[in-house]
């Protein structure tokens, strides 16, 4: 195969990754209204008073800085997936580190509800705060979903290839 085969998909294969993303969307789509559920309960959990104290000193930052931590973990799971080779215990390590930062940044940063009560002149953007919100949480759950469903292609792949070999070797 020449070298330039695998650096440009074909057209078979654009198609393929396009139905894996709209596969995955719809996919998250369904499953966000779950997704919204774990973050109430997580919400819930204990907190550490100086943390939300922290946090709640700067609520316009601490809120934008979500963000960065939920945009995070779907850009490290898809730099790691071009990575080759794949270093598969570096990726779950940094995905569980910056799960954990995002999930204790969620539970001690003030409600993003408050954003209209605090900023009582800012409405258009506490409500465009809150679109963000949903709408960055949509297309993460779509991009772990992508993830997902990418690798369970790949490892049916290897399956098969395996079964061909042994099939191969057999005869």
């Amino acid at each position: 195969m020449p070298a330039d085969a695998t650096q440009h998909p074909t057209h078979k294969q654009r198609h393929f990754l396009r139905a894996l993303a709209l596969a995955s969307l719809a996919i998250a789509g369904l499953a966000l209204p779950f997704v919204w559920d774990v973050l109430a309960a997580i919400n819930e959990l204990p907190k550490m008073a100086w943390l939300q104290h922290v946090l709640a000193l700067m609520p316009a930052a601490s809120w934008l800085m979500m963000f960065v931590w939920g945009g995070a973990i779907p850009l490290v799971l898809l730099l790691n997936a071009h990575q080759t080779p794949p270093h598969k215990l570096r990726t779950i390590v940094e995905m569980l580190v910056l799960m954990w930062i995002a999930i204790t940044w969620y539970v001690h940063m003030p409600a993003s509800s408050q954003c209209s009560i605090l900023y009582e002149h800012w409405s258009l953007a506490c409500s465009v705060l809150q679109w963000a919100y949903s709408l960055s949480l949509g297309l993460a759950t779509a991009a772990y979903v992508f993830i997902m469903l990418g690798l369970g292609v790949s490892a049916l792949g290897l399956f098969a290839e395996g079964l061909d070999d042994e099939t191969a070797h057999a005869s």
